[in-house]
């Protein structure tokens, strides 16, 4: 897996002349020419000259591979964003002395000197309510041939169905886009690609894959109340599983109100929503969608088998039993310090708890079990994925743009959102700090997810399957098989009429 370098002292970012630009080539000169020059040692001998690594900056960021001469002569680059994004990622007015808003602010003048292009932002209405509004503004373009936009960025399932209408272009061979680097994530390749092609991306280039990343969250003092082991330390061990989380959250709830029912004033082991089911469904490294030598893709056989039916045997008990509540207002009961653990989006730390005295740590969504090698980390659906317009004229200068976005979130807004917010401000020690690096490596982007919309809502199936407590599994999902498998046909039918069409 690519190292990925992150900055120790934010306030190094902070302090560089001008921030790090996209093409670093004539930056520290003085720094280079002393370290350059041989220095005398104790007796009076030269050392040995020092060698110097161009590619790593003064802060320890890999620089990009962007050519020093790029110029595009001022070339305006059109960007239709989703203007519903749930944290500012796309335009910043100014320097306000807030970091994020701050390094967004000079993440975009860096792209536009460096590479001597314009962006235009032209926001609309894109997230999970606004998906077909948002697709039929791309189609109007796209049949009007006016070329009104370069680059798309919206919301995770939004661009999955612009890219099934054929509205993207293949980014796999685009020049300039160098997929070894840290801000692309290493999973990116290996989960998106559609028979070597490539229409999406996001990473670095996104300050929502952080703000979007699913963690479980713990309440020190009611693990201390109830003598349980720290999470932390089973994560260490490798014994951080469904099964762990299950019996630690078993046994916590009291009915505080005295009104004999279970309700969101009382106090539980666990709390969580419907959808979040999803974090432990991909946690326990099941997949939605795989790729296929004869097929291209294929609903995965994880959906309809064995290990699926034990997680909803695992949870879908826990779940309907008092230790946990399950429902829109979730977050109520962490929040006021009335649960052991709940699931949520890293977001919640920055947000519902950042004032909060609570006394909080986080790990990873749980293994399935022990014998699983890694932790798999979904992203919640607001996360944004870019593409590039398949009508553009300008397909290369895009993807340099995309590029120097994405080194340049890389060394600027992802340490401001991770570094400081979330790994510094938002966390009470180093161990949670230790925590979030092992959920960002690990974060998954499974087209199955983003595709939900044209397999009969997949994800919806299990999770209210899973909260219903279905002891039918197995022949439930079954009931699916032959619809999902003629559903992914024809959006296999339709990316390869697109990919046809790309020539």
């Amino acid at each position: 897996m690519k190292k990925q370098l992150f900055a120790l002292l934010l306030a190094l970012l902070m302090t560089a002349p001008a921030f790090l630009s996209c093409s670093e080539s004539g930056a520290n000169e003085e720094t280079a020419a002393e370290t350059d020059a041989a220095a005398p040692s104790a007796d009076g001998e030269i050392a040995a000259e020092e060698t110097v690594d161009d590619s790593i900056d003064e802060n320890g960021y890999l620089k990009d591979d962007l050519p020093d001469e790029l110029d595009f002569e001022g070339q305006e680059i059109k960007l239709l964003y989703w203007s519903d994004v749930e944290n500012q990622e796309f335009t910043a007015e100014e320097f306000t002395g807030e970091i994020v808003n701050d390094a967004i602010y000079q993440r975009n003048l860096n792209v536009e000197d460096d590479l001597n292009v314009k962006y235009t932002w032209i926001g609309t209405p894109g997230n999970g309510g606004n998906i077909d509004a948002y697709v039929a503004k791309v189609r109007e373009s796209h049949t009007a041939g006016d070329n009104a936009y370069d680059i798309y960025a919206s919301y995770s399932r939004t661009i999955m169905a612009s890219v099934i209408n054929g509205f993207t272009t293949n980014l796999e061979d685009a020049p300039y886009l160098d997929f070894d680097k840290p801000w692309w994530p290493d999973n990116l390749l290996k989960e998106s690609t559609i028979n070597n092609h490539l229409y999406l991306v996001s990473g670095d280039i996104s300050t929502n894959v952080l703000h979007m990343m699913y963690c479980v969250y713990y309440n020190r003092q009611l693990l201390e109340d109830y003598q349980l082991e720290n999470p932390t330390d089973l994560v260490f061990e490798n014994r951080w599983t469904l099964d762990a989380l299950v019996s630690m959250s078993t046994g916590a709830y009291l009915d505080l109100n005295g009104n004999t029912k279970k309700d969101i004033d009382d106090q539980f082991g666990f709390t969580i929503t419907d959808f979040h089911n999803d974090a432990f469904y991909t946690g326990s490294d099941l997949k939605l969608v795989e790729h296929d030598a004869e097929k291209i893709l294929i609903v995965s056989p994880d959906f309809f088998g064995e290990k699926s039916v034990s997680v909803i045997e695992k949870l879908g008990p826990w779940e309907t039993s008092n230790d946990v509540y399950v429902g829109g207002d979730y977050e109520i009961p962490f929040t006021e310090g009335r649960s052991v653990f709940t699931i949520n989006r890293a977001h919640y730390a920055s947000k519902a708890l950042r004032d909060s005295e609570l006394s909080y740590g986080i790990v990873p969504v749980p293994k399935y079990d022990e014998a699983q090698a890694d932790y798999r980390t979904v992203m919640g659906n607001p996360v944004t994925l870019y593409s590039i317009s398949v009508s553009t004229p300008y397909k290369d200068i895009c993807a340099a743009v995309l590029e120097c976005m994405a080194s340049n979130g890389y060394r600027l807004t992802t340490p401001a959102i991770f570094e400081n917010n979330m790994k510094a401000k938002y966390s009470t020690d180093n161990i949670n700090a230790q925590m979030y690096d092992i959920v960002r490596e690990s974060v998954s982007f499974e087209l199955g997810r983003f595709m939900n919309k044209y397999l009969s809502n997949i994800t919806d199936i299990f999770f209210a399957a899973l909260v219903k407590n279905d002891a039918n599994w197995g022949s439930t999902a079954a009931k699916y098989s032959k619809p999902l498998a003629k559903q992914m046909d024809k959006v296999v039918e339709s990316l390869l009429e697109n990919e046809a069409n790309l020539g």
